[in-house]
């Protein structure tokens, strides 16, 4: 906590050091410590939503309960998991307001989107008013994975099969 609490700095002018001063907020980008304090953040954030589950009102995203995955996470980047249904978005927002408040990090709604897929528009109206979320399009790739709330399936080709041979004389 002393490297997170307490940094200061100073500015080199015309090859010498001013003298220090204490920083007013605490990690800066670039930080060598950031990247591992942010993903400690998000195991915080990981252990908010596996308890999230635990309430017997949670509904899984019917494709995902066997699993039992909730989230996908890559850097700061999220993907959200749940069946449709006011209770769960609500357990999905406590569980966020939970984390936002142990570590002082909130989501960005202005920059956040909600897919649907199979549920009514009515539906979709009333849950994007309860998230206070724009809805995007569900044809989007993620990580370079075409994400729909279709089947994805493996186009298959007849295989191209070449018959090499080689010849070595002596």
């Amino acid at each position: 906590m002393a490297r997170v609490s307490f940094v200061s700095y100073c500015i080199v002018v015309n090859g010498f050091p001013s003298k220090p001063f204490p920083a007013q907020k605490g990690l800066r980008q670039g930080d060598p410590m950031s990247p591992f304090l942010f993903a400690l953040c998000m195991e915080c954030l990981s252990r908010c939503l596996v308890e999230m589950t635990q309430d017997p009102n949670f509904n899984f995203h019917p494709r995902c309960e066997k699993l039992g995955i909730t989230h996908m996470m890559f850097a700061d980047d999220r993907l959200l998991f749940a069946r449709a249904d006011p209770i769960s978005i609500q357990l999905f927002l406590g569980a966020i307001q939970k984390f936002s408040s142990a570590s002082g990090l909130s989501a960005n709604l202005s920059k956040s989107e909600v897919y649907f897929g199979g549920i009514s528009e009515i539906d979709q109206d009333n849950l994007r008013n309860i998230l206070g979320m724009s809805k995007g399009s569900l044809h989007f790739r993620y990580l370079g994975v075409p994400l729909s709330s279709k089947k994805l399936t493996i186009a298959q080709s007849r295989p191209l099969i070449e018959r090499v041979t080689a010849r070595i004389d002596s």
